[in-house]
């Protein structure tokens, strides 16, 4: 803070003191008020406030701790020198406690207490500047719920800022794990409709008659099973947003019902010939190129560009390795405190090698790693990788080894680690999933071709 915009209060009952000071402060700048009563001194800082003050400890009406006391319930802030006459250690220390920035000496010589001044006001700003900068990094690294540093990263928060304020369909586009729907939350929880209704729908997960029953609704007596009136998660999150995970996935003929029900606004439950009005901001998802599965002709153009009025691409946690290290700080601390575990953290190798993998499941697999080593430690140092698993004689073998002439295929490795992350999740498959960084769909499609092409 420059001398010239320094508001200074000073007080004290000697007043050749106080003249002294007036003159000395009118040579160096600061905006000094001085004051005979501490009382006066108290009520122009309650009524105008100050940037710093300097107060005697032996005065009447009010004593400087009494002072000090009184100013510190105003402000805990503001800087307070205090001045004593008596060489009292006892005095200094005690005004300390009680909150003083520092203290000095009477009779005192000005340019002293000018040093002691702008070293406070120095102090100050740098801790001022140091907290802005924590938060400022906290933010930058952890917004929308998400944690990244890079440029990559960056210039994805400020698209998501863009956005989310306008209600206009949006396409989210990168590999499993890479947190397409924790983008698609922040985009409804910062636009205006974030008090209505966010509704998600994973379009891979169902047959095409199932799809349509769950979007539009379905009326009683619709078609079998249809014991009563079902209203669809379209109508459901009407005046919210709706998220199409998977959007690949779905039929020529649903995309096509789709569209039109975005293009009018408009829904009609199975089984009726009642519209019904919606409100509703579409952000759909896939794991796979939207743009070249339009030219491929596996995707409708017409259909992709009503859902492509803004695409957003979210990069794979191989292109943003440096954001790895803050990722395993968040997850190892959410699941020590989850499983009530005392973990510091991973050894320095684990790090290195943490830091280096490919991380095909990107966040999700690193997220499921990392909670997997803390429910497996031994103590408060994380290991990874367990690359061995147990062979059927109880040994201990690699998952990865084949034989120095022989090399298998890419579709054998992927079999072969599949297997084995299966082994490790007891043969459950939503958890190998998960571990693996794929919906429950696609791993029991893969593991039917297996069957398939074993038979």
């Amino acid at each position: 803070m420059p001398s010239t915009s320094l508001k200074m209060l000073f007080v004290d009952d000697d007043p050749v003191t106080c003249s002294v000071m007036r003159r000395n402060c009118d040579k160096a700048g600061y905006d000094c008020e001085v004051f005979q009563s501490p009382v006066e001194l108290l009520s122009a800082f309650e009524n105008n406030g100050a940037d710093f003050i300097v107060t005697d400890l032996r005065m009447p009406e009010l004593n400087g701790f009494e002072l000090l006391s009184r100013i510190r319930e105003i402000d805990p802030d503001v800087p307070v020198v205090v001045m004593t006459g008596y060489s009292s250690v006892e005095n200094a220390v005690e005004a300390m406690k009680l909150g003083a920035t520092d203290f000095i000496k009477k009779p005192f010589d000005f340019e002293e207490l000018r040093i002691i001044v702008q070293r406070t006001l120095d102090s100050r700003k740098l801790r001022t500047e140091n907290q802005l900068l924590k938060k400022r990094l906290g933010q930058e690294r952890n917004r929308f719920g998400m944690i990244g540093d890079t440029p990559v990263m960056r210039e994805l928060f400020n698209r998501i800022e863009k956005v989310a304020e306008v209600s206009c369909n949006i396409i989210i586009m990168g590999e499993s794990g890479t947190g397409k729907e924790l983008v698609a939350k922040a985009l409804h929880d910062y636009s205006p409709r974030k008090d209505a209704p966010f509704v998600v729908i994973d379009c891979g997960a169902l047959t095409e008659t199932l799809l349509e029953s769950e979007l539009f609704g379905h009326e009683k007596g619709a078609f079998t099973g249809a014991t009563q009136r079902k209203t669809g998660l379209m109508e459901q999150a009407s005046g919210g947003t709706l998220f199409l995970d998977e959007i690949s996935n779905i039929s020529d003929a649903m995309q096509m019902k789709l569209m039109r029900a975005i293009e009018d606004q408009k829904i009609t439950r199975v089984g009726s010939t009642v519209p019904i009005p919606i409100d509703l901001r579409i952000i759909a998802a896939s794991n796979r190129n939207l743009e070249k599965m339009v030219q491929d002709g596996e995707f409708r153009h017409d259909f992709y560009h009503r859902l492509n009025v803004v695409s957003i691409h979210l990069p794979p946690l191989r292109e943003r390795r440096e954001d790895i290290p803050a990722l395993i700080e968040h997850f190892v601390e959410m699941f020590a405190k989850r499983y009530e575990r005392n973990i510091q953290g991973f050894d320095n190798v684990s790090m290195r090698r943490l830091y280096d993998a490919d991380w095909p499941g990107n966040i999700r697999e690193l997220k499921n790693t990392i909670e997997r080593c803390v429910i497996l430690a031994d103590g408060p140092i994380l290991k990874w990788p367990d690359q061995t698993t147990t062979s059927d004689d109880g040994s201990s073998a690699d998952f990865m080894s084949f034989p120095s002439d022989s090399f298998p295929s890419l579709d054998q490795l992927e079999q072969e680690y599949i297997n084995h992350v299966l082994r490790h999740a007891d043969g459950k498959k939503t958890r190998a999933a998960q571990i693996l960084g794929i919906d429950k769909t696609t791993l029991w499609r893969k593991l039917r071709r297996y069957e398939e092409e074993r038979g």
